[in-house]
């Protein structure tokens, strides 16, 4: 698996919500999910992550990939990357 470190931009609906840095080890098997990792940023913009039904994580390096948080605390989620 190939690992994924920088800051990318996350939207909810079509509202950029900020910026957060993002970790991520890219899934090889077949399926839907994309990546999993973590992704941090403020407490307040991860739980209005952890709240919202359609998240997006644009990368540093442009693709965009729908975010689904399952975990974590104090700054940091959980996250799958689904593809759009």
């Amino acid at each position: 698996m190939a690992d994924l470190s920088d800051n990318g931009l996350v939207y909810i609906g079509d509202a950029l919500i900020g910026e957060v840095f993002y970790w991520l080890s890219l899934d090889t098997e077949p399926g839907p999910v994309v990546a999993e990792g973590s992704i941090s940023g403020s407490e307040e913009m991860m739980r209005q992550i952890q709240a919202a039904q359609q998240v997006r994580l644009v990368l540093h390096d442009g693709p965009v990939f729908s975010l689904v948080p399952y975990g974590g605390s104090s700054g940091t989620r959980w996250v799958r990357l689904f593809a759009l």
